[in-house]
């Protein structure tokens, strides 16, 4: 703990009354500190000539459930810099009370974001990857389904809602296996995609994608609330479901 004096008092406090042993375990928790979340957004202002970005209520959304239940929160990107947020998700019909919380409270954390690859994933309990079409173009890589892969491995929870879930596309542990291969996920449904009428702007159909990799798909109705836990691996179909993720997310941590 630093030093023999405060490791004495550790030991002194550990032996005795059940007060005491209680005392011991508090104090050893401040030590260990709260638990940490990463919120991992897109840093594509455009897709196929398609002006999008990150969605808001999938960053914010995420980052009070976080917040509020006591941990530490960080928001990154996956080039760095000022994240772009696609101005429809700030539309009438679409803003939440916790974009506009977030718009009052902590809109600066989208400022000056650090790089996804500078950062270690694995000192992160949660790993959250956050959706909006931007993700399309910067997410489904190689380097970022190794980043995935390497939180999982780790045994961190790694969740993903919407099109956050491009992120898992190219996950694969060292033989090849696709990560989401036998596993329940919720990711955005080729019929919300053709709804949004986007269908042929993206590189690829997600829903369809990720079936295709060994995925067990567990979708529900266009614009419900869906969330599906399957071990650490966390994923939600769409904005509506940002916030069951997010505390699905708490639960598997």
């Amino acid at each position: 703990f630093g030093s023999s004096s405060a490791s004495q008092h550790f030991r002194f406090r550990s032996v005795g009354t059940q007060q005491n042993l209680l005392d011991f375990e508090a104090m050893g928790n401040l030590c260990t500190g709260p638990k940490k979340a990463l919120i991992v957004t897109t840093s594509a202002k455009s897709m196929d000539g398609h002006v999008t970005g990150a969605w808001s209520e999938e960053i914010a959304g995420p980052y009070y459930v976080f917040k509020d239940a006591g941990y530490v929160v960080k928001v990154c990107s996956i080039a760095g810099g000022d994240i772009p947020i696609d101005a429809g998700s700030l539309t009438k019909d679409f803003k939440t009370e916790n974009d506009t919380r977030f718009e009052k409270e902590d809109i600066a954390v989208l400022k000056g974001t650090e790089q996804l690859k500078n950062l270690d994933v694995t000192a992160y309990d949660i790993v959250f990857f956050a959706g909006g079409h931007g993700t399309c173009v910067d997410f489904p890589t190689v380097e970022v389904g190794a980043t995935v892969y390497k939180a999982f491995a780790a045994g961190k929870v790694v969740a993903s809602v919407c099109h956050g879930n491009m992120a898992l596309v190219h996950a694969k542990a060292p033989n090849g296996t696709p990560l989401v291969k036998g596993k329940k996920i919720a990711c955005f449904t080729d019929v919300e995609e053709e709804q949004v009428g986007l269908a042929k702007k993206v590189p690829f159909l997600l829903a369809s994608k990720l079936k295709s990799l060994g995925a067990e798909l567990d979708g529900s109705d266009p614009w419900s609330d869906k969330a599906v836990i399957d071990g650490k691996l966390v994923t939600g179909q769409n904005p509506q479901s940002s916030v069951s993720c997010a505390k699905l997310a708490l639960a598997a941590a």
